[in-house]
């Protein structure tokens, strides 16, 4: 089975791979990490029965060059973010994603960006290095330093401990969960390691399914109301488009924290700005934004009581492993006449 590969691929699983090929190679953003321009990917694609790729776009153009073509694979969550699913379909070629390659690597960052902000950490971090606010440095009126006031870090009145210290526990409080799928199952499991319990909000997942985590199914104001950390980690679809408006912040606790590890379209981030300025909320967590990168001077990068990653929670070094093993044990599985995890267009196989 010829199989081109342009995906980043663990190497550690060459044995896999060699039970389901042995003619393959490696090209494109996997080996260069840069995407193979489309009118590349048009000359590559001839002859090839297998595509593993990531980031290419396999668009229409690609799909119909393709001459021998039997299985897509891309290796992310959304495939549709770089496959045309539509013109696979038509050609009755089925399309295979990594579903939850990097569902533990969000929930790692998900958990931290809520430690990092309630418990101030980016903010004195930030103060120690690159100010002199959390020093013994204090300066005379001709800008000269002179000797020190504070008297202790842990006593002193105006020190640290009293002035950015203080943060809440995560133990014991009720966090909220906004989306329960692969990626929302993952943050849960480790706010319950925290011994938190556990709020849910998915319409699309019953209690049964919850009970397992001993997490409580309820509405999404019921949620905004108790939570004392919210998390959002639902996918966008029309539904979701929205749906922490600026009526669904204004429910929260002036103590409650918020995190957005999913997608941009589902936050009001202009809401969020004016809560958070406002001080009606306590803080927040973002990693993905409404223009990428961040614009500069853009408004939300003024406030303290935030903690901005840029676009990074779903990356980890153990990715790789994960979304191989993941798509070449699907692919064993259609190969073999069976109902692989992840497909994207499962009309194809019951065609067949």
């Amino acid at each position: 089975m010829k199989t081109l590969i342009t995906a980043r691929f663990d190497r550690n699983y060459t044995d896999l791979l060699e039970t389901i090929t042995t003619d393959y190679e490696f090209a494109g953003y996997g080996v260069t990490g840069e995407k193979m321009p489309v009118p590349r990917m048009k000359e590559k694609i001839k002859g090839v029965e297998l595509l593993i790729s990531e980031f290419e776009d396999i668009n229409r153009e690609v799909i119909e060059a393709a001459d021998c073509l039997k299985i897509i694979v891309c290796c992310r969550n959304e495939a549709f973010a770089s496959v045309d699913i539509e013109a696979a379909t038509e050609k009755g070629i089925p399309v295979l994603r990594a579903g939850g390659r990097n569902a533990i690597a969000v929930a790692e960052h998900t958990i931290a960006l809520l430690m990092c902000v309630s418990k101030n950490i980016s903010l004195t971090d930030h103060l120690l290095k690159y100010t002199d606010q959390l020093t013994n440095v204090q300066y005379n009126d001709n800008g000269g330093k002179r000797a020190e006031t504070m008297s202790e870090w842990s006593m002193d009145p105006t020190a640290p401990f009293a002035l950015y210290g203080g943060g809440p526990e995560m133990y014991g409080k009720t966090f909220g969960q906004i989306g329960f799928g692969m990626i929302g199952r993952e943050v849960a499991k480790r706010a319950r390691g925290l011994d938190m319990e556990l709020l849910v909000y998915d319409p699309y997942v019953s209690q049964e399914q919850m009970d397992y985590l001993g997490a409580k199914k309820t509405d999404l104001d019921a949620l905004m109301k108790t939570a004392d950390f919210i998390s959002i980690n639902c996918n966008v679809v029309p539904e979701t488009v929205g749906l922490i408006s600026r009526e669904k912040i204004a429910l929260m606790k002036p103590t409650a924290y918020l995190v957005n590890t999913a997608r941009a379209k589902i936050l009001d981030y202009d809401a969020l700005y004016d809560a958070l300025a406002e001080k009606r909320i306590a803080g927040a967590g973002l990693d993905v934004y409404p223009v990428e990168p961040i614009p500069a001077g853009d408004k939300i990068l003024s406030l303290r009581n935030i903690v901005l990653t840029p676009h990074l929670a779903g990356s980890a070094r153990d990715i790789v492993g994960h979304q191989t093993d993941i798509v070449l044990t699907d692919v064993k599985k259609i190969l073999a006449g069976e109902q692989p995890r992840f497909i994207c267009n499962p009309e194809v196989l019951a065609q067949k």
